[in-house]
């Protein structure tokens, strides 16, 4: 096969990984059009990709490397014996060999022949190798020969004995100091390579090893760009104008490592190591990456638009105060606010002093000081929290609240004061600050990073709840029944529904209360426009998600379907708690109308990307939105809040989140 036609195999192969599995199909049928032999070859990649799971960051002609060596130990290439597969990447397989005229282990990276043929390969090769070669540190691995043996292009380098820094994050084992160590010397090494000129472009943890006597090594500069400098004299063998530069418009690197400006395509400079190196002093500190998504654009939305979680819940120490601020400014989506050169990180680091003090692992859990494990849609490890016990009526009455379970993501909501008030015996003011007080209580129970939200979005929450306490049966909202009749019948489906919930890893406070808004938890109620069920699916959607027309009244069977179809749409927009409010929002409106709600409000001044800055500016979004979205979130904000604080609406019921677990 010709390079030009692998090359379009992998342009349709990629094209379809990006989408939804049940999208691909029509995706390649588009794609491929009358060409069947492309069509089968793209698909059967496919369904490898499936069954390997982290086929997506290699490409699909690496495997063919095995073939050239014809995949046996004891195959000689020039001066070096084949002993066996270390691995394979992007530019090639990579072998542990035995130099015969020294005597000496070396890893020794093959380009296939067939590669070698392309020019860009064969640049982005020898680039590899003359930047590799320059440098002389002793972080940065070092290249023994570039050679070629019977076509086959090769760079032997020193053999690493160690564990890549993926392998070590996986353990769970590294301590802080060993965290803060790692990140100085890698920071150390990149300093060298930036004053030699030379950018990285894919700091990540397979490009990582630390050896057993603790020293770190930075592989693969095999997409390293030389910048240009005022004077050609730092690398005196090469030509002034062979200086590489990437073309505009190539995204090069691993994406959830990227910076801002690499997800963009845009010129790089050496802050875009600074940034790929904070996503892995985030990762190695918390054990998940600060910027995901279902696929490789979700991942790119996710690093221009979003914020990553607060490293810590407590940040009383200036220990943990000078971590957050060195991720904080790695992570500067402007390069100009990151930090300028690696030296001026490597400086803030030696600073951060005892962080032993911190007395954890990156995985401790029995720790006085939690590390925030937020969901991930690539199964990562979540925090289980205790239960919160919270004291109402008097201190007298306890119950049990907000529990967790693993992955139900019910964190502790913070405490703040209760009142002993039923809420119509408190004031107008009064109300308005429980409100707000629980409207935070339910905002941590909906991810990280809740805003404080203004009077005007907090009085449209506390519409909703009057509007029930008062059971005026208005239309869409609770019906005529009253707050009792609708929350009695939601307990025997909560364990159903935070199962559902807690197994795709979405907050189950969305589950439990999505119902009251949609259904009042009638589990066939039907609408208007056919949607119908507790979740209120129309059929097409319920189809979608495996739920039959005749199976939508069985909760059994809606639960699943409506937890996959919020996490898809986390996916899509965001885990943390103002972008699931855009989730919620995406569930009445759609998620392409909230895209373009904030595509339309981007430029406003205090553009935040949540569901309360639409709201704020809904006089500029069509009337569908002002006469019915705006009002949804509340909605369901009203909802929740009635169903944590029973006591406080006449309820003789526990809060139904409290039932997560019977």
């Amino acid at each position: 096969m010709t390079p030009e036609r692998w090359q379009k195999v992998e342009e349709v192969l990629q094209g379809a990984l990006d989408l939804p599995s049940q999208e691909r199909v029509s995706f390649l049928d588009a794609a491929c059009g009358e060409d069947d032999e492309l069509k089968r070859e793209a698909g059967s990649l496919i369904s490898a990709h499936d069954e390997a799971g982290n086929f997506i960051e290699q490409p699909a002609i690496a495997e063919d490397a095995h073939i050239l060596l014809g995949r046996s130990v004891g195959r000689e290439v020039g001066p070096y014996t084949i002993l066996e597969c270390l691995g394979s990447g992007g530019m090639g397989e990579v072998y542990l060999a035995q130099d015969r005229r020294l005597d000496r282990p070396v890893a020794l990276k093959i380009l296939p022949a067939y590669l070698a043929a392309d020019d860009a390969r064969l640049r982005r090769f020898q680039r590899e190798a003359r930047a590799a070669s320059a440098l002389n540190h002793p972080n940065i691995l070092t290249i023994h020969e570039v050679g070629e043996h019977e076509d086959i292009r090769f760079i032997a380098t020193e053999f690493i004995d160690g564990q890549t820094l993926g392998e070590l994050i996986a353990s769970g084992n590294l301590s802080v100091d060993e965290i803060v160590e790692i990140v100085s010397q890698v920071a150390s090494a990149l300093s060298a390579a930036h004053a030699a000129g030379i950018v990285h472009r894919d700091i990540k943890p397979e490009n990582i090893m630390r050896r057993s006597d603790g020293l770190v090594k930075i592989l693969d500069f095999g997409i390293a760009k030389l910048v240009e400098h005022e004077t050609p004299s730092t690398f005196p063998n090469i030509k002034h104008d062979a200086r590489v530069q990437t073309e505009v418009g190539v995204v090069m690197g691993t994406v959830n490592y990227m910076s801002p400006e690499q997800a963009r395509a845009v010129e790089v400079d050496k802050r875009t190591d600074i940034w790929s190196l904070g996503v892995l002093l985030y990762e190695m500190l918390t054990n998940r990456l600060p910027f995901i998504g279902a696929t490789r654009m979700d991942a790119l939305v996710s690093i221009l638009e979003r914020e990553p979680a607060a490293l810590f819940v407590d940040d009383s120490k200036p220990e943990i105060r000078s971590l957050q601020k060195i991720v904080d400014k790695t992570l500067r989506k402007n390069r100009n606010d990151r930090y300028q050169t690696a030296e001026d990180l490597l400086r803030e680091l030696k600073l951060v002093t005892n962080p032993s003090s911190l007395g954890l692992s990156s995985r401790s859990s029995s720790s006085r000081l939690t590390i925030q494990h937020a969901k991930s849609r690539k199964g990562l490890m979540m925090m289980a929290f205790g239960a919160l016990v919270l004291v109402l009526v008097g201190g007298a009455i306890v119950f049990k609240g907000w529990i967790s379970h693993p992955q139900t993501n019910i964190a502790a909501a913070p405490t703040g004061t209760l009142t002993t008030k039923a809420y119509l015996q408190m004031s107008g003011a009064e109300q308005l600050a429980f409100i707000s007080e629980q409207e935070q209580r339910v905002s941590t129970m909906m991810g990280d990073r809740p805003v404080k939200l203004n009077d005007e979005a907090l009085r449209a929450i506390k519409t909703y709840v009057d509007r029930w306490v008062e059971r005026d049966g208005q239309p869409g909202d609770l019906g005529d029944e009253s707050l009792n009749v609708v929350y009695t019948r939601a307990q025997s489906h909560v364990p159903l529904i935070t199962r559902s919930f807690a197994a795709r890893k979405v907050p189950v406070i969305i589950g439990i209360y999505l119902p009251v808004i949609e259904s009042a938890y009638r589990n066939c109620y039907e609408n208007s426009i056919g949607a119908k069920g507790l979740f209120q699916f129309l059929p097409q959607t319920a189809r979608q998600y495996g739920v039959a027309h005749e199976e939508m009244c069985d909760v059994e069977k809606m639960a699943p379907a409506a937890a996959h179809y919020i996490a898809d749409r986390m996916a899509e927009l965001g885990e943390d708690s103002q972008s699931v409010t855009l989730v919620l929002l995406s569930y009445n409106r759609g998620p392409e109308s909230v895209r373009d709600d904030l595509r339309e409000l981007r430029d406003t001044e205090n553009y935040q990307r949540n569901f309360w800055t639409l709201f704020a500016h809904r006089d500029k979004l069509d009337e569908q939105f002002r006469k019915e979205s705006a009002g949804y979130v509340p909605a369901f904000f009203a909802a929740a809040i009635i169903g944590e604080n029973p006591k406080a609406f006449d309820l003789p019921m526990p809060p139904l989140s409290s039932l997560a677990n019977l």
